[in-house]
């Protein structure tokens, strides 16, 4: 699945957010394996871009997949339900990372700026947007 694969009208999801799916499912299934929740994962997302299913089949297989792990999941965050089935990175509207000061400025937002508060909020901001990067070298550009 790259930047030009068809997805379907159902798919409530961005194509950024699909594409990122994609390939982080890929990653995950080439370091985990053909039998892991990743690879399953990477089969719907597939089968989703080779196929592309009408609503009908969509949720024909999002009802025959609940003992799936990852397939179950997939669906239903395509359909527009739950979160994503892998972690994704968090991105502006313009498709750049959401960076640290970023994250910190959110974790911020109702807290009286306590000094204990500034730290854990600058503490999960670093955490959170070195997940960000990493994630985003699993996506080729």
């Amino acid at each position: 699945m790259g930047q030009t694969a068809l997805i379907p009208a159902w798919v409530a999801r961005s194509p950024r957010e699909v594409a990122d799916c994609h390939w982080i499912a890929h990653a995950g299934a080439e370091r985990n394996g053909p039998n892991s929740r990743d690879a399953a994962v990477l089969r719907v997302m597939d089968w989703v871009a080779d196929n592309v299913p009408d609503m009908r089949e969509a949720e024909a297989a999002f009802h025959a997949s609940r003992a799936v792990p990852g397939a179950y999941d997939t669906l239903a965050w395509l359909l527009g339900v739950g979160l994503p089935p892998v972690h994704l990175p968090r991105r502006n509207p313009d498709g750049t990372l959401v960076g640290e000061d970023q994250l910190y400025a959110e974790y911020m937002e109702g807290k009286t700026g306590l000094p204990e508060q500034r730290l854990e909020a600058r503490r999960k901001a670093a955490r959170d947007a070195a997940l960000n990067r990493h994630l985003a070298t699993l996506i080729p550009h």
